[in-house]
């Protein structure tokens, strides 16, 4: 008999794990069901598609032939809504139920929803799935001024598309500088500039009071400092959750994500979990974490997938690797990116121009962690040394004298 394999969420996880299982499995019964309302998208393109710059070709990544193809059966528009593990059983909002033998949950994170007074007017936007992104395109034609609230990467995202497409653009930001903390201190201080430049306007240190509207239309937003920004336009970009609050009386083990091991396995041996969705133990802070980018989660995708099927077991050892590009930036942060580690050293490598740099953190003569800007060549070889976990062999004496370079680093890596 033909085993089942369930799989929710349609996202770069899901259906990385569903062509795994596939590619090993001719006759299994795969099954994919989704909230979203259209097949697989590439997600960090959304800012580009809500103001009109590319159209839904741009975006889409598997073409309906494709689930054809593979004998993926697609369900869009069905939320999970409970998981009966006991009887291996998926509830959902429409009524339907899906059994199964093996299940990967990797649905995601939900945007955080905005509690401030008038956030229902009309005007004040969140966004993560195209239909969100649709109702943003449309307001955008006629409006001059928009407030962008949030410094994290979809408020930056966000905000230089809007001032791409000629908007005038104010940056909210509960912090001092932007891009704290995802970048260090040189890397804010380029971002800030390069959002100068575009002529965004930064406010740092300051949050949305709430919001005023004329006629149930955004008319002003307020700040928690006083100040009155005249807009008939707001986009909320507060930050998100695992999208996991369907698991709560499951009795699967759920931190912010589903745990996982380093199998891409929950505690329960026919349920895993991969994406945004889940968090396993990362070996240099020991803590549990999630990797929230495209590319980790097509990674977990294939491990989980793979490990589903139960041939040769593979274990998920990619360390963390988000591309990010700011205008005529371009950033990677690997492993630890900019978060300070106990115990941990930073150095710091210039390149040929101000916009070229490498910060690297090591730990106990291994690197853990990277930020890297305008040099993608060397991305390899430190994400292969942060996998590996192998000795720098950096001379103290590189490490230790003015003017570091970071063509001496990438000779000796």
């Amino acid at each position: 008999m033909a085993s089942t394999y369930l799989i929710v969420g349609s996202g770069p996880a899901g259906i990385t794990a569903a062509e795994s299982i596939r590619s090993l499995d001719n006759d299994a019964e795969i099954t994919v069901i989704s909230e979203e309302k259209v097949p697989m998208f590439y997600r960090p393109r959304i800012p580009e598609y809500s103001v009109g710059r590319i159209n839904i070709e741009g975006i889409t990544v598997k073409k309906k032939d494709f689930y054809v193809q593979k004998k993926i059966n697609l369900q869009l528009g069905i939320r999970a809504t409970k998981l009966d593990k006991e009887n291996r059983i998926i509830e959902t909002d429409t009524g339907k139920t899906y059994g199964y033998d093996k299940l990967l949950i990797a649905t995601g994170i939900t945007p955080l929803e905005p509690k401030f007074p008038g956030s229902s007017l009309e005007g004040v936007f969140t966004m993560h799935d195209l239909i969100q992104a649709e109702r943003v395109k449309d307001f955008v034609k006629n409006t001059r001024q928009v407030v962008v609230v949030g410094g994290g990467l979809l408020g930056m995202d966000m905000a230089e598309e809007f001032r791409s497409i000629g908007l005038g653009v104010t940056l909210l930001i509960r912090r001092s500088i932007i891009g704290d903390p995802f970048f260090d201190d040189y890397g804010c201080k380029l971002i800030h500039d390069e959002f100068k430049t575009m002529g965004v306007n930064i406010i740092a240190d300051t949050e949305v009071q709430a919001f005023e509207g004329t006629n149930n239309r955004l008319a002003a937003v307020f700040t928690k400092d006083g100040k009155r920004i005249d807009s008939d336009f707001c986009f909320i970009a507060i930050g998100a959750t695992h999208a996991v609050d369907w698991l709560k009386n499951s009795s699967l083990k759920v931190k912010s994500g589903v745990l996982v091991d380093e199998y891409m396995r929950s505690h329960d041996d026919n349920i895993f979990s991969a994406g945004n969705a889940a968090q396993f133990m990362d070996t240099v802070s020991k803590k549990y974490i999630a990797q929230t980018n495209w590319i980790n989660a097509i990674a977990q995708g294939s491990i989980a997938g793979n490990n589903m099927v139960g041939s040769e077991v593979m274990k998920y050892e990619t360390t963390s690797n988000y591309f990010k590009r700011i205008g005529g930036l371009f950033f990677n942060l690997l492993g630890t990116g900019n978060l300070q580690v106990e115990g941990g050293k930073r150095d710091y490598f210039k390149g040929d121009t101000p916009k070229e740099y490498i910060m690297i953190t090591t730990k106990e003569g291994r690197i853990i962690g990277a930020v890297i800007c305008g040099r993608h060549k060397i991305t390899v070889k430190l994400k292969e040394s942060i996998e590996k976990q192998r000795k720098t062999s950096i001379p103290d004496a590189l490490l230790t004298m003015e003017g570091k370079n970071i063509d001496d680093l990438s000779k000796i890596l």
